[in-house]
């Protein structure tokens, strides 16, 4: 007998623990600047995110309605409007069959109009992640006119039950020190909702790339897509990116607006050793 429980102890010594799993299921997506369609869009959008059992949906920035800064004076009626579109979709939200969403939506505090990250983590209701900073200035995207920004800037990660996020909204993108930052405070996601146009959308695919290299983290990205009112091209191609080479696993396209991956977190977290992220500032 007591041979026996000395075996049965020595085996259970040298049988590794069970690794605890760190694949998740990720959501990217291109959404109808058209009202109208997006609406068409987004039941669509709900049944692939049930279908594929999502863990996280990224979406557009300000995804609830028509592109609001194309003109270069400020409407602060638009801008309410704005607003009360973004809260009424938030029921919508919180019907998705996905643990999180994460997505932007206008936020008026006094006097001022910010265009704020949040994400929604059932069970758990809305949160803050991140206010934009940097606004692009010309025509369609007066972003430096319509918007404001918070006395003091932040892009700290956010913690969701050991899954670490950060994020970067649209322009924000091209400033990749805040990637190298992200990076270096260990996040696995670094998740970029955009609103850009079709002319450049190359280079915003190769932006990302880049961005998952700097970072060390699977790189996400939604758009909007199609065309609006004023015959402006969206440039939807939504993506995913690995951490360490940036190589694509998807792209969104007009055949395929959703697309569900299912990704290995500990990829990410090894990445952090890697070059260029390894080097001291």
């Amino acid at each position: 007998m007591v041979c026996v429980i000395f075996f049965v102890l020595l085996l259970t010594c040298l049988t590794p623990p069970k690794l605890i799993s760190t694949d998740m299921k990720v959501t990217v997506c291109e959404l109808s600047n058209n009202e109208t369609k997006f609406i068409d869009d987004w039941n669509k959008l709900k049944s692939h995110v049930k279908q594929n059992k999502s863990d996280l949906l990224l979406l557009p920035e300000l995804p609830f309605g028509k592109w609001i800064a194309t003109e270069e004076k400020v409407n602060h009626a638009e801008q309410m409007l704005s607003v009360q579109k973004h809260e009424k979709w938030l029921p919508e939200i919180e019907q998705l069959q996905a643990k999180y969403v994460v997505y932007s939506k206008p936020v008026i505090e006094g006097h001022k109009f910010f265009n704020t990250a949040f994400v929604y983590e059932k069970g758990l209701g809305h949160r803050k992640i991140h206010t934009k900073t940097f606004f692009p200035e010309e025509p369609y995207f007066w972003e430096e006119t319509w918007f404001d920004r918070e006395k003091v800037p932040s892009f700290d990660i956010l913690e969701l039950s050991g899954l670490k996020i950060g994020v970067l909204l649209c322009t924000e993108m091209w400033f990749t020190q805040y990637a190298r930052d992200y990076g270096k405070q260990g996040i696995d996601l670094l998740l970029c909702p955009r609103a850009t146009g079709l002319a450049s959308g190359n280079q915003w695919v190769r932006l990302g790339q880049t961005l998952a290299i700097i970072s060390g983290a699977y790189c996400l990205s939604s758009n909007r897509s199609g065309t609006d009112d004023n015959d402006f091209q969206w440039g939807g191609t939504g993506w995913i990116a690995k951490p360490a080479n940036g190589n694509l696993i998807c792209t969104t396209s007009t055949d395929e607006k959703f697309i569900t991956r299912e990704i290995d977190l500990g990829k990410s977290r090894l990445a952090k050793s890697d070059y260029p992220l390894y080097v001291k500032d």
